[in-house]
């Protein structure tokens, strides 16, 4: 079964703090000797990044944060692969507020942070972003990859300068594994790690190997999400899918469980996975595949599937038949985009 997940996120809102105070569990001989006890380790919330520093300061010499793509764009640009990545601007005394912002993070994130804070005059700036797993590049064509303890069956999907893409497996387990890539690959070659966590599949790490190229602003226009994806399967050389309103149905109950839930996956219900969730409906199919966004707009969450080798691979997949859509919207505005795609989807007998 095909399922895959982007984690591309609107601009939010710097932390000043990093660490939050745990209790200390007490009992009667340890309450008698109160003025000997060793002060409780702070909890980390967040590891400091050098790199995130600089993207911070970049932001805060801006004096904005910029839409979500640019956002990825400087992260990129200074070697972060982590993946999601967000900002929040604030002065100098919001300690609260950006506490507040870093724990409600970590509530709604599948691994640690590591964060860089950074200051102009009064405007501080905190960029964080999920640290699920690594890309590091050894060399000009080699590179190792390796996912932390809770994520498993980690592969990497490669697209290169022509937009074709292909899939090279990760072995090697906790240690990940260094994999060479071939020259007569055209560069810039993007990479992305791509691995199953506590929500399910997502894109953990991406990093371009080769020059960035120029960042190209999101396409505008009104163009409907069936109209995008004929488009973008025609260009694939993949069959047209039927809206499916049975598949709509389930994607739009997805997207607003994702906003509910302030979680980006495919396993958020507790029936399951895609799969599982259609089956629940009474529907079965021989492939099923997804794909889930959120951004500013719909057009934008669109546009995030479209521009990631994974997603992009499974919604031009020529052996879907069938598609369905759906759309909903969190309390800060952003959309929550669901594409949902079976291959000759039916009612299962009662």
């Amino acid at each position: 079964m095909l399922r895959t997940i982007i984690f591309l996120c609107a601009p939010l809102l710097a932390l000043h703090v990093l660490h939050a105070t745990a209790d200390a569990d007490q009992n009667g001989e340890a309450a008698a000797a109160e003025d000997q006890a060793v002060p409780a380790k702070p909890a980390t919330l967040c590891t400091r990044s050098e790199k995130l520093e600089k993207v911070a300061q970049l932001l805060a010499d801006q004096g904005h944060i910029p839409p979500s793509s640019e956002l990825i764009r400087a992260a990129r640009d200074e070697g972060v692969d982590a993946n999601p990545v967000y900002a929040k601007f604030g002065v100098t005394g919001e300690v609260a507020s950006f506490k507040a912002w870093v724990e409600d993070l970590l509530e709604t994130a599948d691994a640690p942070l590591i964060c860089g804070r950074a200051r102009s005059g009064e405007r501080v700036v905190l960029v964080a972003a999920v640290r699920a797993g690594a890309i590091d590049l050894i060399g000009k064509n080699r590179l190792h990859a390796e996912v932390i303890e809770d994520f498993r069956d980690p592969y990497l999907m490669v697209r290169d300068a022509s937009g074709a893409s292909r899939r090279i497996a990760v072995d090697g387990e906790a240690s990940g594994s260094t994999i060479t890539l071939p020259g007569e690959w055209g560069r810039p070659l993007f990479v992305q790690l791509v691995a199953t966590g506590p929500n399910g599949p997502r894109p953990v790490a991406e990093r371009w190997v080769g020059k960035i190229p120029q960042h190209e602003p999101v396409r505008g226009g009104s163009q409907s999400p069936e109209a995008w994806l004929m488009q973008l399967r025609r260009a694939a050389g993949a069959r047209t899918v039927r809206s499916n309103r049975l598949l709509s149905r389930e994607a739009t109950a997805h997207a607003q469980n994702v906003c509910d839930s302030g979680k980006l996956g495919h396993e958020l219900d507790p029936h399951g996975d895609p799969e599982a969730r259609l089956l629940k409906r009474g529907i079965q199919a021989r492939v099923v595949g997804e794909a889930v966004a959120r951004a500013r707009t719909m057009r934008e969450a669109l546009h995030a599937i479209e521009d990631s080798p994974s997603h992009r691979m499974t919604v031009t997949d020529p052996r879907f038949t069938d598609a369905g859509f759906g759309e909903a919207k969190d309390d800060k505005g952003r959309t929550c985009a669901v594409v949902l795609l079976a291959s000759w989807p039916r009612k299962s007998p009662p």
